[in-house]
C-alpha cells in the first residue's frame, strides 16, 4: 500500500528519537532531502557494529555494497517518483567486515507544503533465511545431480498419483524433458499410458502404497522411439511426523538383460528337454538295429556311435544362441581321425547353418561314411581321397530350393556291394530319408564309393 507522511523537518529527528522507534526490533534511519542520514535508531547501530556518530551525515547508499547499489538506487529513484513505500534486498557491511542481507523499506517523507523532505528507511536483517534458502538450494541441486547421475530411474509421486519430480535417467531414456510429465498422474505418463494393463496395475499399486505399503513388481514401459524395456519397479511410501503417509518414491532397474537371459534359459531348458528325448529314440534305434552277432564287436560300435552322437551334442552346445554350421559339423566327425587324413578329405559348399535334429541325423550319417571309408574305402589305404560337396540349388516350378550333398571317394581299394545290409545302410538311407524327408542314393561304384542326398531346403537350414 502506497502511503506519503507529512512530516515537519525540525521534527524528523524528535521522531527518530521517540521512545517507540529507539526500541524496535528493527533497524530505522532518517535521511535529509540530499539522502544523507539524520538519525538512526539503536538497533541499527547494534545491527551495523557502528556508533549513531559514525552513521549520521553519511549518504545512505553508502552502507549498501557494491553489487547491490543500482537496485538501492533504483528503489530510491522510484520514491521519489510515487512518494510511497518501496522495499528492496540489499546487502550492507558491518563495521566487523560481516556482511547482512537485508529487507529494506524506504518510505517518502514531506514537509508540510508538500515537498519532498529526504525519506524514512526500516533495515529487516534477513541473512538467516537467505543463508537457510542458500543451502536449501545448494542442497536441492546436491540432490538432483545426486539423483540425476545414478543408475536408477526415480520419481516422487503425491499421495494421488501426481508426478512433482523424476531424475534424468527416467527422462532422457524415453526422451522426455521435465515438463513432458511433471504435474501429470503417474500412469498417464509416457511410459504406461499405451498399456492398459500396465496403467490398471500402476493405479492399483499407488492405492495400496498410499496405505503404507511397500509395492514391487516387474514392468514392461515404453522408452524413446516406441522401445520398450523391462524394469523392476518399487513403489514406497514416505511418511510424515504424524506416521501418514505424505508422499511415494517411485524407483526402477532396467533388467531387460535379466528377461532375456532368463528367456534363453527356458528355452534352453525346452531344447534340452526335446534334444535329450531325440537322443534317446536315436540310441533306442541304435539298440533295436545293429542286431550284434560278437559282443566285443557291437560294445565297441555302439561306444564309437555314441561318442559319434556327443561330438554332436557338444557342437549343438557351443554354438550356444545360433544353429550350427554344416562344415563345423563334418569337421567334428572327422576329428577323431586325426593328422592321418590331412588333406585327403576336401570340403566343399557354401556356409550353412543347420537344424539341431538336422545335425544329429547328418552327423551319424558322415560318422557311418568316414567310419566305413576308414575300414574298407578311400582311408584304408594311404592314397585314397574323399571330396564332400554341398550345395543350394534355386527353386524351380515342381520343388522349392534344394539342399544337395555328396560323398565321393577315390583312389581307393575297388569297391564291392556289400553282402547284406547294416546298420550304416539303415542310417544313410532309411533314417536320413526319414528325418529330413530326403532322397538318397547310394553307389557302388568299382572305383568308389559315392553317396548323394537330395532334400528341400527348410529341411535342413536354420538360423544364424
Amino acid at each position: 500500500m502506497l502511503s506519503t507522511q507529512t512530516i515537519d523537518p525540525g521534527s524528523a529527528h524528535n521522531l527518530m528519537n521517540a521512545h517507540l522507534l529507539d526500541h524496535a526490533p528493527l533497524g530505522v534511519f532518517v535521511t535529509d532531502p540530499l539522502g544523507r542520514i539524520a538519525s538512526v535508531n539503536a538497533h541499527l547501530c547494534t545491527l551495523l557494529g557502528r556508533p549513531d556518530a559514525e552513521l549520521i551525515g553519511r549518504m545512505a547508499s553508502d552502507m549498501v555494497l557494491d553489487h547491490d547499489l543500482d537496485a538501492f538506487l533504483a528503489a530510491q529513484t522510484g520514491l521519489d517518483a510515487t512518494a510511497g513505500n518501496v522495499s528492496v534486498e540489499v546487502s550492507l557491511s558491518r563495521n566487523d567486515g560481516q556482511v547482512i542481507v537485508t529487507n529494506c523499506t524506504l518510505t517518502g517523507l514531506r514537509d508540510r507544503s508538500g515537498k519532498p523532505n529526504g525519506m524514512m528507511a526500516v533495515i529487516l536483517d534477513i541473512s538467516e533465511r537467505v543463508s537457510l534458502e542458500r543451502r536449501l538450494r545448494d542442497s536441492e541441486a546436491r540432490l538432483r545431480q545426486v539423483l540425476d547421475n545414478t543408475v536408477a530411474m526415480i520419481g516422487i509421486l503425491q499421495t494421488d498419483g501426481t508426478l512433482i519430480e523424476a531424475n534424468m535417467p527416467a527422462l532422457s531414456g524415453a526422451g522426455l524433458s521435465r515438463g513432458d510429465v511433471i504435474g501429470k498422474k503417474f500412469w498417464d505418463c509416457y511410459w504406461w499410458r499405451d498399456n492398459p494393463a500396465e496403467v490398471a496395475r500402476m493405479q492399483d499399486a499407488i492405492a495400496d502404497a498410499t496405505k503404507g505399503h511397500i509395492q514391487r513388481y516387474d514392468a514392461e514401459v515404453r522408452m524413446e522411439g516406441d522401445s520398450t524395456i523391462w524394469i523392476d519397479f518399487m513403489l514406497s511410501p514416505v511418511f510424515d511426523d504424524d506416521g501418514d503417509v505424505s508422499q511415494l518414491i517411485a524407483s526402477a532397474f532396467d533388467i531387460s538383460d535379466r528377461k532375456r537371459t532368463e528367456k534363453r534359459v527356458t528355452y534352453a531348458m525346452r531344447e534340452v528337454n526335446h534334444r535329450s528325448k531325440n537322443l534317446l529314440a536315436v540310441v533306442q534305434s541304435m539298440l533295436r538295429q545293429m542286431r550284434p552277432t560278437n559282443l566285443d564287436d557291437f560294445v565297441h560300435g555302439f561306444g564309437q556311435r555314441l561318442r559319434a552322437l556327443s561330438d554332436c551334442q557338444e557342437l549343438l552346445l557351443k554354438a550356444d544362441d545360433e544353429d550350427p554350421l554344416l562344415e563345423d559339423l563334418i569337421q567334428s566327425q572327422l576329428a577323431p581321425f586325426g593328422s592321418s587324413i590331412c588333406g585327403r578329405v576336401r570340403l566343399h559348399g557354401p556356409d550353412l547353418h543347420i537344424r539341431p535334429e538336422t545335425a544329429q541325423s547328418m552327423g551319424m550319417a558322415v560318422y557311418e561314411l568316414i567310419t566305413n571309408a576308414s575300414k574298407y574305402g578311400a582311408l584304408s589305404g594311404d592314397s585314397g581321397e574323399i571330396d564332400i560337396t554341398w550345395t543350394l540349388e534355386p527353386p524351380s516350378q515342381d520343388q522349392d530350393e534344394t539342399f544337395t550333398l555328396s560323398w565321393r571317394e577315390q583312389k581307393g581299394p575297388k569297391v564291392t556291394p556289400p553282402e547284406k545290409r547294416g546298420f550304416g545302410s539303415m542310417v544313410l538311407e532309411d533314417m536320413m530319408a526319414m528325418a529330413l524327408t530326403a532322397q538318397t542314393r547310394t553307389d557302388y561304384a568299382p572305383e568308389g564309393l559315392h553317396w548323394s542326398l537330395r532334400a528341400p531346403r527348410s529341411a535342413i537350414e536354420g538360423t544364424d
